[in-house]
């Protein structure tokens, strides 16, 4: 019981980080650099995090940016996804592997 609450902790830790750090991200686009916020059609609260799907248009606009705090946010933004996508991948990998042979 005391591993599970650990691993559900870990990933709400890693859940809420990666949340931060995409609003940050959301927010540094639209404070620093608002031409290519509202050529990706300023999304407004819920319909922000819909803002960065993958669409050759929308990855262009943000390659395009050079703001140095934008960039920051972008690499925080993709370190803090990427742990916590690889959390969730271990986790269930392992999960697997232990009822399989256990």
């Amino acid at each position: 019981m005391i591993i599970f609450c650990m691993l559900v902790a870990v990933w709400l830790w890693l859940m809420v980080r990666a949340s931060v750090a995409e609003y940050r991200y959301y927010r540094a686009v639209s404070y620093h650099e608002p031409e290519v916020w509202a050529k990706l059609g300023a999304p407004r609260y819920w319909l922000a995090p819909f803002l960065l799907w993958v669409t050759p248009s929308r990855k262009r606009l943000l390659n395009a940016i050079e703001n140095p705090q934008v960039l920051a946010c972008e690499r925080r933004f993709k370190v803090w996804g990427r742990l916590f996508l690889a959390y969730v991948v271990t986790v269930l990998l392992l999960s697997i592997a232990f009822f399989k042979w256990n």
